[in-house]
């Protein structure tokens, strides 16, 4: 029986794998589309006050007190619509929690702002 497998085998030309296979065909593959560029946004620059030397600690609730001072001691010297004053106003504003802001608004409109201006 060894012998008759031998035969069948040795006269094969073709094994089953190589019988069973078919001809290739080559399928299309879309490419894929590209993403569409995000629109250029407004560059955003986000930054806060300056070192100031005067307040070197780590502890900035003087250094806001002051920045606010100032804003209103520039408005009261140049002007309410000075352009110059607007830095001050933005180093209180990144400095300063709102709430203080807030209230001490309210006491300027109130006339019992410790401050100066």
């Amino acid at each position: 029986m060894l012998s008759s497998v031998f035969e069948y085998v040795k006269g094969a030309t073709m094994s089953r794998c190589e019988e069973a296979e078919t001809p290739a065909v080559a399928v299309p593959v879309p490419e894929p589309e590209p993403e569409p560029e995000p629109e250029a946004a407004a560059e955003i620059k986000i930054e806060t006050a300056p070192f100031d030397p005067r307040f070197p600690q780590q502890n900035q609730a003087k250094h806001c007190y002051t920045r606010y001072n100032e804003f209103h001691k520039c408005k009261a010297q140049q002007g309410e619509d000075a352009e110059e004053c607007e830095k001050y106003a933005k180093y209180y504003r990144s400095l300063c929690p709102t709430e203080w802001v807030e209230k001490w608004n309210e006491e300027r409109e109130n006339g019992t702002w410790p401050g100066r201006y």
